[in-house]
């Protein structure tokens, strides 16, 4: 599953960011990095502690973060980073998550990447395309140095474990035609995005043939799950196998279990 990934990735010319959510083990990211994987992410400040303790030095929290004990863990985790030349990365969907995460920051000399998430179809965190994205960008270059405007986050969650490809497909055009917009208005301010980074194992395929997505964070590819076996094969992606298996007994049978 890893190398039909790392290739796929090559192939389309995008970075490869796989999503440790899925396994959490600094082993497992190590296999993905030597394969060829940029870096990896996380969703929480925990996750990203463990990784870095197991010698991981490239990590994107794919979350907003705004409990300011979580940030000054966020900030430390940022300085230890860059004391052995690796880097953290966070993202962010409002003003006040920058200004919470800037105020932590001053702890440190140390400078964050920094993604405005955009809500893209998933209707979950994120900001809105367009004016709303652009007004963040213009806050989040006011607090240079110490954050860097890295790019966006853009990742469709909810059209991973649509069944048919057509749906599948039909959600990140969608996607892909806000997404282009947004950034068309930032490179008219000046803000043009230095990298996009999103998709998830139900449809890279879609980002990474788009121009649009310079990065994508599939995770569950590695070892892969039932539910996502339920869909139906996109000939455009590798084909992935289960890694992982339980083996259990049946005890007892009745009529209805």
């Amino acid at each position: 599953n890893l190398q039909r990934m790392t290739e796929f990735a090559a192939r389309h010319r995008v970075r490869l960011r796989p999503h440790a959510k899925m396994h959490k083990s600094a082993e497992f990211a190590r296999l993905q990095l030597q394969a060829g994987a940029v870096g990896v992410c996380v969703q929480t400040v925990h996750e990203a502690e463990a990784l870095a303790a197991g010698g991981i030095d490239d990590i994107l929290i794919t979350n907003e973060v705004l409990a300011p004990t979580k940030l000054h863990r966020v900030a430390a985790l940022a300085h230890q980073l860059k004391s052995r030349g690796g880097q953290l990365g966070i993202a962010v969907d409002s003003a006040e998550g920058i200004e919470r995460l800037a105020q932590a920051m001053r702890l440190t000399t140390a400078a964050i990447d920094v993604f405005i998430e955009i809500d893209i179809g998933q209707g979950r965190c994120g900001v809105a395309p367009g004016e709303p994205t652009l007004h963040l960008a213009q806050q989040l270059a006011l607090r240079a140095p110490s954050l860097r405007y890295a790019g966006l986050h853009a990742y469709h969650g909810g059209a991973q474990h649509l069944r048919t490809g057509d749906e599948r497909r039909a959600a990140i055009v969608e996607a892909a035609r806000r997404l282009d917009d947004t950034r068309a208005l930032l490179a008219a301010h000046e803000l043009a995005p230095p990298l996009i980074t999103g998709a998830g194992t139900g449809t890279f395929a879609h980002e990474a043939s788009s121009g649009l997505w310079g990065e994508i964070q599939p995770g569950s590819f590695l070892f892969m799950d039932a539910d996502y076996l339920r869909n139906d094969r996109d000939p455009a992606q590798p084909q992935f196998e289960p890694a992982l298996f339980i083996k259990s007994q049946v005890v007892s049978v009745a009529p209805r279990h």
